[in-house]
């Protein structure tokens, strides 16, 4: 209007209305004035009375620019709420693995597995906040790791509100991973390592995992350049601390008296089977957030993606509990239900179906997860009876499954 020239008028004059959507291209929640606007688009082209209604809306046009406008910052909104969501519930299967070791471990040892899964959140914040994030998805990057964005903060990286949301969506969902990947070597190490080097671990072990995490899942990564698929953290998450347990344990050795006979078998029972199954049911749970918070989002077509991940989760499980019941029968010829094979099969079910949650039928989960149950439990008899000391079973859940699950994409993944 100050140049002479109505607003919306005719094509010729598109360059001088403000920046954002055509207004015949708005949808009808935005606010009163500019839906007005909008419904006496010809009436107020040629009435100066609407001078301040299009002031206005120039406003609204400026906050457009800057902050986007409710209906189109509503899916940030949402995606946020449900990533901020499942990132909590993530958070919460630490108190799981720290009831499951503490009923695995022999008595005496609780406040210290407990006080581990604790600074397991605090040492792994600390690192993947300054260096981790940055090495998984940061810009610039190769095929090898990210090389920029240290520290995970928007403002110091240059960027504007909704970029910078983004980044700590992203953050605050990746550190649930990170914090998990490492409290996976607390149980395999119980009652042997020292609490200052078990600190010292956790802020180490999590840079190494940035770069796994960046190998499969950053957009130049080389392993997701190759066409790997692996939606929920079985290779990342899962096999890397599965591996980092059997390392460990091997160069600790296992528990006194634990293979030598110096000491009775009954010493080294879980001390609380009920213990135990609260640590499963926390963490039984947990996963259902883990694998389906994995969608980033609902908006769009991602609540499908989400909802298809809860479904085969829970079926996988019920093959894995199916699985791991007929094994403990034949462990014990029908006499006996050992809850440690049922735990261990269960969740071995949870992680064989990580990767391919999102890309398989929900009837294919049901063998998925019966071969990983029954691989978790298979892989830490085996360790048993070559002397290497697994008190919660970590090695044979985590690695094990976990190499079955990347296999069982390949196997039932369907890319329709």
């Amino acid at each position: 209007l100050r140049g002479g020239i109505a607003p919306y008028q005719s094509s010729s004059s598109d360059h001088h209305r403000p920046r954002g959507p055509h207004p015949k291209k708005k949808k009808e929640g935005n606010a009163t004035g500019r839906k007005k606007l909008i419904m006496n688009n010809e009436e107020f082209s040629n009435d100066p009375s609407y001078c301040q209604a299009w002031e206005a809306c120039a406003k609204h046009e400026y906050h457009h620019d800057r902050f986007l406008p409710e209906g189109e910052s509503r899916g940030y909104a949402d995606d946020a709420t449900w990533i901020l969501t499942a990132s909590f519930v993530i958070f919460t299967m630490q108190s799981g693995f720290g009831l499951l070791e503490t009923g695995s471990c022999s008595p005496g040892f609780e406040v210290n597995i407990m006080m581990k899964n604790i600074v397991d959140v605090v040492f792994t914040a600390l690192s993947y906040y300054v260096v981790g994030h940055g090495i998984s998805f940061g810009t610039p990057s190769t095929p090898f790791m990210g090389q920029g964005g240290f520290p995970a903060d928007g403002g110091f990286n240059g960027l504007d509100d909704v970029e910078s949301s983004v980044l700590y969506s992203k953050y605050i969902f990746q550190l649930s991973f990170a914090a998990t990947s490492t409290t996976i070597v607390s149980g395999c190490v119980a009652m042997r390592l020292r609490f200052s080097i078990y600190m010292l671990y956790s802020f180490v072990a999590v840079i190494f995992y940035s770069f796994v995490a960046h190998w499969t899942w950053a957009d130049d990564g080389f392993l997701n350049k190759m066409g790997a698929h692996d939606f929920a953290g079985g290779g990342p998450v899962h096999i890397f601390g599965g591996v980092n347990g059997l390392v460990a344990t091997i160069f600790l050795g296992p528990r006194k008296g634990r293979f030598d006979g110096t000491r009775p078998i009954s010493d080294f029972f879980p001390s609380s089977p009920t213990s135990q199954c609260f640590g499963l049911l926390s963490l039984w749970w947990g996963w259902i957030g883990f694998n389906c918070g994995s969608s980033f989002g609902i908006t769009d077509d991602r609540w499908v993606v989400a909802i298809r991940c809860a479904v085969t989760t829970v079926n996988s499980t019920v093959g894995g509990g199916l699985a791991s019941l007929l094994y403990t029968s034949w462990r014990t010829k029908g006499r006996l239900i050992i809850p440690e094979h049922v735990i261990n099969g269960i969740l071995g079910s949870l992680v064989a179906i990580t990767p391919a949650c999102a890309s398989t039928h929900t009837y294919d989960a049901f063998p998925i997860g019966m071969v990983g149950a029954l691989v978790a439990l298979s892989i830490n008899a085996f360790l048993c009876h070559r002397g290497i000391d697994d008190p919660v079973g970590a090695i044979g859940v985590h690695a094990g499954s976990g190499v079955w699950g990347l296999l069982s994409v390949g196997l039932f993944a369907d890319s329709q």
